[in-house]
């Protein structure tokens, strides 16, 4: 995200500077091409290369300091999910999650990543058989604990909102051994400040989201608009429509309302852990 925040900035100045990407591309001695990917943000920018560009378009010095430390950020930020050699439909997914402020799921049939167990996940991955090999798994599952310390981070904390139905729970006890650690780990986390957790029981009937689960990134005002995502059972993918993540926005809030509040949520999931266990 701030890869891209800073791409759109140097074009905007770029276009200001009545500079072509020819021309920017000949100062910085690369194809044209390469101007295009910064300015969209696919590809990250070196600081000679910034300094080069920031004369060329005649940007001042507040200017300057400020694609600077966003080129910083971008730099810090770049590279740890892809230390876990992630696919490409999940590493875009997770980059802009790590940049979000809130997050707002529904999840239907799964306990959401965020608040999953090693062994829950590890089960989920098995479950599909030979699709996922036992290294790749074992790299999924690392990530996914990287993504989950931003509920649990002080700095940097990620507010996360989620609906879930009540067939997660159920299916994460049919059969498994993994599914009472996995409902008390659900518990403790949704007593953290930063997770707000509501289950959907089957006793309120057809809801708003039957087709499937989806989440909502949102980032602070100057960062970037609200994103969408879906995952389905071989990949998934980014929403950036702005009216069709609206329309996302809109069917959360109406599971959520169909769902049981944080506080009757913690007590269906207490009072079918003691069910379990009897």
């Amino acid at each position: 995200m701030r890869r891209r925040q800073l791409g759109e900035a140097l074009r905007a100045l770029r276009k200001a500077a009545d500079a072509s990407r020819e021309h920017a591309a000949a100062v910085l001695d690369c194809a044209v091409s390469r101007i295009s990917h910064i300015e969209n943000g696919r590809n990250a920018i070196r600081k000679l290369e910034l300094d080069a560009l920031m004369e060329l378009y005649g940007a001042d010095a507040e200017q300057h300091e400020r694609l600077e430390v966003l080129r910083q950020e971008a730099s810090q930020r770049r590279g740890w999910s892809s230390t876990y050699r992630l696919p490409a439909w999940l590493k875009t997914y997770v980059e802009l999650e790590a940049d979000a402020a809130t997050m707002r799921s529904f999840e239907g049939e799964l306990i959401p990543g965020l608040l999953q167990t090693d062994d829950y996940a590890r089960r989920v991955h098995q479950a599909a058989g030979h699709l996922y090999g036992t290294e790749e798994i074992e790299r999924f599952i690392a990530a996914r604990k990287h993504r989950q310390r931003r509920l649990v981070d002080d700095e940097d904390p990620l507010t996360f909102s989620v609906v879930v139905s009540e067939a997660a729970f159920r299916r994460a006890l049919g059969g498994s051994a993994v599914g009472p650690e996995q409902l008390a780990h659900v518990v403790k986390l949704a007593q953290q400040p930063t997770v707000t957790l509501h289950v959907l029981p089957f006793d309120g009937g057809l809801h708003a989201s039957m087709a499937g689960s989806f989440h909502v990134l949102t980032f602070t005002e100057d960062l970037a608009p609200p994103f969408g995502y879906q995952e389905h059972a071989i990949g998934g993918h980014v929403i950036d429509d702005q009216d069709v993540v609206q329309r996302l926005v809109e069917v959360w809030e109406l599971v959520r309302a169909q769902a049981l509040s944080p506080d009757e949520s913690l007590t269906w999931l207490r009072d079918l852990s003691r069910h379990t266990g009897e």
